[in-house]
């Protein structure tokens, strides 16, 4: 275990990662906490910096802890389920055959904007109704809602992000309101009528927030699925091409695809850390952490621990995949993680039937540096013909 500046603890050996993370007393950072005096400031108060990034991340189950988490986390689960998801990949194949049909006659693309943004944006922009507009313009704002994830955090890079999901929620707001009214999409119809049935308190210091419109619970909740679902797409596919074998044995054998993404995410994960919080007094390993205090959890590092994985920088076809910290643990884990994955599988195995080869045109790409997350800048590649085909 690590201790910050801050007096914050650190964790990120495997063990503890999944043991600290499975304890129903390290729960989620309250909204309350995050963005202290958010939730007692009038329509007429002056905006403070962050209330744009409070206004969509206040409403998301990762801000949410007992009463509130369970019914939330529920009617979320109802339609991220991978029953639910399965019904969703017909979607999922038409918008990935689009956006390759779109770069496969050129020679160069940025796999980053050109397709993994594109394809988490049109995927959620078809299932809750958004115009072809809006998808574009959300896609811009979830780039620029990044700087969020700064670890040193500048004035302009909170303005910047106050902004971009200003505009993030008022989007999905406006297209979510839409189609609830016309009665058109049964996701969002389905979301709408289970947060009906939530009766429970707003605790912002501790328990959390109900959005009051599926508008807001959708803007909330699939800020992850626009953003660090495209940020895992363009991971996977910069693995995969920095292991052209790989690519050669899935077209021989595509019942593997499902685990090449998976040891692609643990390899390359999106979300480096995030934090956790404590509900009472704990105590682990001869170490207390007071109630209120905050423990960084570095998942990222728990999928590179030689104790669970061996070899964890090697990537590996045959590896066993039990105990993965890609997406969290515990009552926490990533509610999204089988819509996300399915989405890089689908887009792998589309891009497997292509007529065209996409190749690294580098060994050195820009990532986001002093961030949370595990995010590439931008991802050129060339578009190769294949021959024969």
């Amino acid at each position: 275990l690590l201790r910050t500046e801050d007096n914050e603890l650190v964790v990120y050996r495997h063990e503890d990662l999944r043991t600290l993370g499975a304890m129903p007393d390290l729960g989620a950072v309250p909204p309350g906490v995050m963005f202290p005096g958010f939730d007692t400031r009038g329509p007429d108060d002056p905006p403070h910096p962050g209330d744009g990034i409070a206004s969509v991340i206040s409403y998301q189950v990762f801000t949410q802890n007992p009463p509130v988490h369970g019914p939330m986390r529920m009617t979320l689960w109802r339609e991220l389920n991978p029953k639910q998801t399965a019904l969703m990949e017909d979607t999922a194949r038409e918008v990935v055959r689009e956006i390759l049909s779109e770069v496969g006659a050129r020679s160069e693309i940025d796999l980053v904007e050109d397709i993994a943004e594109q394809l988490t944006a049109r995927f959620w922009g078809r299932m809750i109704g958004m115009t072809r507009e809006e998808i574009a313009q959300a896609a811009v704002a979830i780039r620029d809602m990044s700087s969020m994830f700064l670890l040193r955090m500048t004035y302009e890079a909170v303005q910047q992000a106050d902004d971009a999901s200003l505009r993030f929620g008022r989007l999905l707001e406006a297209a979510a309101a839409r189609s609830h009214a016309a009665g058109t999409h049964p996701f969002v119809e389905s979301l709408a009528s289970g947060l009906s049935a939530i009766d429970v308190p707003d605790d912002p210091a501790c328990g959390g927030v109900v959005a009051k419109s599926v508008g807001k619970l959708l803007a909330g909740n699939l800020f992850d699925g626009f953003h660090t679902a495209a940020v895992g797409a363009a991971n996977t596919l910069f693995c995969l091409l920095r292991n052209p074998g790989v690519l050669k044995d899935l077209r021989a054998a595509p019942e593997k695809t499902g685990a090449a993404v998976m040891e692609a995410l643990r390899c390359e994960p999106p979300v480096i850390a995030l934090k956790r919080y404590a509900l009472a007094d704990m105590e682990y390993m001869g170490v207390t952490i007071p109630k209120g205090a905050q423990v960084l959890m570095l998942w990222a590092a728990g999928n590179h621990d030689p104790d669970a994985f061996d070899e964890p920088s090697q990537f590996r076809l045959d590896r066993n995949l039990r105990g993965v910290t890609t997406f969290g643990g515990g009552a926490h884990i990533c509610l999204g993680r089988i819509v996300a994955t399915m989405l890089s599988r689908v887009l792998v195995e589309e891009l497997g039937e292509q007529d065209f080869a996409l190749a690294l045109v580098d060994e050195d790409y820009p990532w986001f540096e002093n961030h949370l997350m595990s995010q590439l800048r931008q991802l050129p590649v060339k578009v190769l013909p294949i021959e024969g085909r």
